[in-house]
Formats: structure tokens, C-alpha cells, sequence
């Protein structure tokens, strides 16, 4: 458990299959966190501004205004309005992309594999409730996509340095809407040629509530502590024992008679 997150409070979570795409609401100051569950699975990230999407975060001014082509730690997140979205807080990784554009159904084409599930179709419907389609899915961050840079600018796709449950950490910088997609891409080292899940969590930014306090009995007064303390056996004086009044403890004198007395 990430040292940033064990006293944080975990309000929504989302698992990610394959090939699926996942849409969550995050509020200013919680963190969302990003992780792969088995290692070297890609994540593919989108994000709009709550209330007005046609802000959205934006890789190429990221690039330029942190004049790097690699999200690390500490790097901010732009938008398409050079707007601070969110601060990178935590990278087990370190080694992420924002160079290349969504799988989509034309790229498997291309691929030899027409009508492959793809990331850029399940963003289109994780974001359709929100009114973002298809055409309006930007350029993504690649969570844990290993991507080399060659000589002469040439393009290496690798596989992903990412191990079982590394993740990224992300602290929201406005209301925005986030869009993950797990990567389904099989056919070259994107997920390692094995695409596996993704989880998704978002944190109230504020510590775990302390446990209950349980309060000291009151200390007992004297009359309660008279009233409460146990009987203690004192000795006693023995009584002599009394004969019950009954036929066979009744007893009569009989005297010598004389005979004159007698008659």
C-alpha cells in the first residue's frame, strides 16, 4: 500500500479489463490512482474539465511546458488551455508514453486483425454519457508503455517495465472526468503480447475518521461504592438451639403415688 494512500479514504474503484474502457468523476485535491494488477499492462489516459469538455488534458502542451517527453513524478499535467489538470504524486514505474496515439480500429487493420477491440472505441463509449464521442478522443497519456527513442528519432515499442501492482498516483487540480482504457493490444510487446486487468481508484484527499474512544467509567462515590461492595460473613455469636413445640418434645414429670393418696 502506497505511504500517500493508507490514511486516505477511497470513495469509487473501477477494474478494467482488456479492452474495456472506464469513465470516473474527480474532484479537486483527491488522488486518483492508476494500477496494474499482473505488470505490463497499458493503461490508456483521458481526462475533461467537469462542466465544459471542450477542455481536455492535452500531451502535447504537457510536452512543451515541461519541455520533457517522458510523465514522471512531480511533472504537472496540462490542458488543451496550458491549465494545470494534475500533478504526478506517486510512480512505482517511471517509464510511461505520450507519444503515440490510441490503438483504433484502422491500426489493427493495418495489423492484419479487422474488428480487434481497441482503446480508442472503448474510450468513445466510457465517455458517451458525458457527450464526447468517438472524433473528440484526444491523444492519450500511456500509463506503463515502454516506448524507446532511437537514432535519428526512430520509434522502439518495448515491453513494459511495469511489475504486478505498480502504479501511478495523480492529484486532481480541478473537477475533470477521467477516461482509462486497458490497452488490448497482442500482436506487439505493448502488454507484454498479454493483455491482463487494470484497477482504478479515486481518494477523498482527508485521513481515515480516528476510531471510537471509549470513556472511563466514572469513579464510584461512597454511598455507590457502599451500595456495590460485597458482603463479607462477620462471626456470629452461636444461638442454643430451641425444640420445636411438638408432641414428641413435650415433657411430663411423673411423681411416686402413695396408695392412701390413691384411693
Amino acid at each position: 500500500m502506497s505511504d500517500l494512500l493508507s490514511e486516505k479514504t477511497p470513495i469509487r474503484a473501477r477494474h478494467i479489463r482488456p479492452g474495456q474502457g472506464q469513465a470516473v468523476e474527480v474532484k479537486t485535491g483527491q488522488l486518483l490512482q492508476i494500477q496494474t494488477l499482473q505488470g505490463k499492462q497499458v493503461a490508456d489516459f483521458v481526462a475533461f474539465t467537469q462542466g465544459d469538455t471542450e477542455e481536455f488534458l492535452s500531451t502535447s502542451v504537457t510536452r512543451a511546458s515541461n519541455a520533457n517527453i517522458v510523465p514522471q513524478r512531480g511533472m504537472t499535467l496540462f490542458s488543451n488551455r496550458r491549465q494545470p489538470m494534475f500533478e504526478i504524486v506517486e510512480d512505482t514505474v517511471g517509464r510511461h508514453d505520450m507519444l503515440y496515439a490510441c490503438c483504433d480500429p484502422v491500426r489493427y487493420e493495418t495489423l492484419g486483425a479487422p474488428g480487434h477491440a481497441n482503446c480508442r472505441e472503448a474510450l468513445a463509449e466510457s465517455m458517451a454519457s458525458y457527450g464526447v464521442g468517438y472524433d473528440r478522443i484526444p491523444s492519450p497519456i500511456n500509463w506503463f508503455m515502454n516506448v524507446a527513442i532511437l537514432a535519428r528519432g526512430d520509434l522502439e515499442i518495448r515491453e513494459p517495465l511495469a511489475e504486478k501492482n505498480d502504479y501511478v498516483v495523480l492529484r486532481a487540480l480541478k473537477d475533470v472526468i477521467a477516461g482509462v482504457s486497458a490497452c488490448p493490444q497482442d500482436l506487439v510487446p505493448t502488454n507484454g503480447s498479454n493483455p491482463t486487468d487494470l484497477t482504478v481508484r479515486v481518494y477523498r484527499d482527508a485521513p481515515l475518521p480516528p476510531p471510537p474512544v471509549m470513556e472511563a467509567p466514572p469513579a464510584p462515590t461512597e454511598d455507590a461504592a457502599a451500595a456495590t461492595a460485597p458482603v463479607v460473613a462477620t462471626k456470629l455469636t452461636p444461638r442454643p438451639a430451641k425444640l420445636q413445640s411438638t408432641a414428641e418434645a413435650t415433657v411430663f414429670r411423673v411423681g411416686r403415688v402413695d396408695s392412701k393418696e390413691a384411693t
